[in-house]
This record gives structure tokens, sequence and C-alpha cells, in this order.
């Protein structure tokens, strides 16, 4: 496999190149207080997507600029300007929370035909809730012109959308995406991943998503694992014997 780097801006991308006619465009999350992936870290979903055998395009900000470094969307345009999505039969867009926006914002410029997002932030405007605030360079008013990640959609796009309905911030954003097929995790709040893998469907999941083969009918089925997660037990409790949304320090 070939592997590069590339630094600019405040963002690193990283190249994972074996072949394949699939690139998966993975976007990184982010959390408060928790330094991001660097040169020397595994990306997000890169094992994943190189057991797969997929060629692979991580974005790794490095900073928590919800991927409004213009310095990225200049090498996007570059990589699409000189034909690099085009060599491809399939390009699909992965993220989750703050890579989830990633996923849907860039899509369109990566020429993608899905794109998979787990718990998307769907825009930066403060009129759409989130439970973390944004960083001071983003007030409201000031937004630039990626500040609204559905801008980045084309029509005829196939979007998968995970999100869970009985959290308020996440369900509002997901429900902005027209078209999109929702896959409803109820009663995890914004732990989908973390709660996929502790059922251990994680990886399934994910390319049963990524290559356009996942089912409502095998999605329930993963689900009845449920019972054994404390991620859902938890948030069954904090719905039905105390009240209110679960904490979400992830974005």
């Amino acid at each position: 496999m070939d592997i590069n780097d590339f630094e600019f801006g405040t963002t690193l991308a990283r190249t994972c190149l074996q072949g394949s006619k699939r690139l998966v465009v993975c976007f990184e999350p982010g959390e408060d207080g928790m330094p991001l992936a660097g040169r020397n870290d595994e990306a997000w979903a890169q094992q994943l997507v190189a057991d797969a055998g997929w060629d692979g395009l991580h974005i790794l900000p490095q900073k928590l600029d919800w991927y409004q470094d213009p310095e990225l969307w200049d090498f996007m345009q570059t990589l699409q300007e000189n034909g690099f999505f085009t060599g491809y039969n399939s390009v699909v867009t992965y993220g989750n929370s703050m890579g989830g926006f990633g996923a849907l914002a860039f899509a369109e410029i990566c020429e993608a035909n899905r794109v998979v997002a787990l718990q998307p932030r769907t825009t930066l405007d403060n009129a759409f809730p989130w439970p973390t605030s944004l960083p001071e360079e983003f007030p409201t008013g000031t937004l630039g012109p990626h500040a609204d990640a559905i801008d980045g959609l084309a029509e005829g796009t196939e979007i998968l959308v995970f999100a869970d309905s009985f959290y308020s911030y996440d369900w509002a954003h997901a429900e902005r995406i027209k078209g999109a097929e929702l896959f409803n995790v109820r009663f995890v709040g914004h732990a989908i991943p973390a709660f996929f893998a502790e059922i251990g469907v994680a990886g399934e999941m994910a390319r049963r998503a990524i290559s356009g083969k996942l089912e409502k009918i095998w999605f329930g089925g993963a689900l009845q694992a449920r019972g054994d997660s404390k991620i859902y037990r938890k948030g069954l409790a904090t719905h039905f014997l105390k009240g209110g949304q679960p904490e979400s320090p992830v974005v």
C-alpha cells in the first residue's frame, strides 16, 4: 500500500492507495479537550478501509475548525480539477459527528455517489442547537461559505444517516438532510460508533453502509444485541427514569 501525508493550513491529508476502484474519503471526528490525530497516528477508519481493500483519503484537521480551513478546500478542489476522483467507479464520503459534517460538506467536490454520516452536525448556524459550543472563531453571523454542509450535496447522491430520534440535537440535524435514508439508533445519544463497537457490529455495519449493501432488515437484526449494551441501558434509563438528554462530549 502506498501511504503519503500532505500538510497544509490547519489540516493533514493522508492517502492510502492500493489500486481499488472504490475510494473512501474519511473525515475525523473531534472531541473537546482531546488531541486530534496527527502524522504519527492512525486516522479514523484507516484500518477498516485498508482491510476492506479500498483506497482511502483521510482528512485529519489539526484543530477543531469544523473543516473550514480554506487551504483544505483548495486542496480538494485541486484534486477534483486534476481528475483524482473520476478515476474511481465509486467514491464514498464517511464520517462521524464533526466528521459527518465533513462527509456531507465535501460530497459534491469529491464527486461522491454515496455519503455515510453518523450523528452529523449539518450546519454551524447556532439556530440549530448542538450540545457543545463552537470555537470562538465561529461566532454567529460571521460564518463562512462552507458553514452549511447541506450545500455540499449534489442531487442524486445516496445518503445514509445514523442518528438517535430520542436525542433531539442529532435528530434535528438529521431531519435537515432531504432524501437521506435514516437509520434510527434509539437511546444511545451521541455515542453510536461506541454502541456499535460494544455490540460487536461496528465493522460489518460500516462495510455494508459504505458498499451500499446495508438493508433495514439486517440493521434491525444487528441491533437485537442492544440489551447487553451499557450505553443503551444507560440511555434508556436517562429517558424513562430521569428524563432529559444524555451527555455528549464528542463533536
